[in-house]
């Protein structure tokens, strides 16, 4: 085994459409009733990070905010267990996903895992939904640290105790849509392999970043699975 592919979920895998968000604001307003409404962005975060940023911004005289994060993402996920039902037809699975997945599922040298912002129980529900799940049977997640920067070498000492087997440089690949799946691996020296389905990513400064690669989409399975298992 070679290469341990680890692929972002929101705008690389899917576009999980306006549930999500409207779940979180919903968990928050469950906490705080008087939280008003706080614009940011949510892309390449971890949800424990868009949590505290809320908290933050929104004004009100919250002492140690970070004690109320574990109650508001409850929260968050049992609103979105309740609501994605009779919902999934808003999850759109991005183009060529389906086929990158089944060509490097079907290599004995690649390990498909995940690295996400998600919490592992809105990622599970998420990849349910889409269909994705039997893809991944490990990653990290949004509840193995706040930083998304942190993840990388996480998942780096997750594989050793998964698979007995530690992967280095060039040999772990990220897979994202965002300046953060990029930048995130740097310390360690990952490959890393943008794609351009992100909603409202500056694709000029996403390439501008320095992945490895860069795709408009998963569409061209050869040339992604290529990307993937070439030496560097």
């Amino acid at each position: 085994m070679k290469r341990l592919v680890l692929f972002d979920i929101d705008g690389t895998l899917l576009h999980g459409g306006p549930l999500w968000k409207e779940c979180f604001e919903g968990a928050v307003r469950d906490v705080f009733p008087d939280c008003p409404p706080v614009k940011l962005a949510y892309s390449g975060k971890t949800d424990k990070q868009i949590c505290m940023e809320i908290l933050r911004l929104s004004g009100l005289p919250i002492e140690q905010p970070e004690a109320w994060v574990p109650r508001i993402l409850a929260r968050y996920i049992d609103r979105a267990r309740s609501a994605i039902q009779g919902r999934e037809a808003e999850i759109d699975v991005l183009p060529g996903v389906f086929e990158v997945l089944d060509a490097l599922a079907g290599r004995s040298d690649v390990k498909l895992a995940l690295l996400t912002g998600n919490l592992r129980d809105g990622a599970s529900l998420k990849l349910g939904a889409a269909g994705l799940d039997p893809y991944f049977d490990f990653g990290v997640f949004g509840d193995d640290h706040w930083d998304r920067y942190q993840l990388p070498g996480i998942a780096v000492k997750r594989a050793v105790n998964e698979l007995g087997r530690e992967f280095k440089g060039k040999d772990v690949v990220i897979i994202g849509d965002t300046i953060h799946d990029v930048l995130c691996g740097r310390s360690i020296g990952v490959r890393s392999i943008a794609v351009g389905t992100g909603n409202r990513i500056d694709q000029d400064e996403l390439r501008a970043a320095g992945p490895d690669f860069y795709f408009q989409d998963l569409g061209a399975t050869t040339a992604v699975v290529d990307a993937v298992v070439a030496d560097l």
